[in-house]
């Protein structure tokens, strides 16, 4: 385990995250992008940030008889995980949730 200075704050790691999903979306702008939940793995090596944005394509894409079908009149959201390395800062990987 390693010692509480060697990892990034969770700010920062919710930076890097943030920045980053920004970056590879950057045709696109990310509405009502938030923070969802944010971890330390169980082996301190990355933070684990899970983001979430809306996107109204989905119900765009979808015909006009599947749109009906989806009443709750909220727009989908897209949720992703980021692995943070713990030390440096740099997002690792992404993971789409479905």
């Amino acid at each position: 385990m390693r010692g509480v200075f060697s990892v990034i704050s969770v700010k920062k790691a919710v930076e890097a995250a943030t920045s980053f999903a920004k970056y590879i979306n950057e045709e696109e702008e990310l509405n009502a992008l938030r923070v969802e939940e944010v971890e330390l793995s169980d082996d301190d090596k990355f933070w684990l940030v899970k983001l979430g944005w809306n996107d109204p394509k989905i119900l765009d894409n979808k015909t006009p008889s599947a749109q009906l079908t989806d009443l709750s009149g909220q727009i989908p959201r897209i949720f992703k995980i980021f692995y943070v390395d713990a030390d440096s800062g740099e997002v690792i990987k992404m993971k789409k949730i479905n």
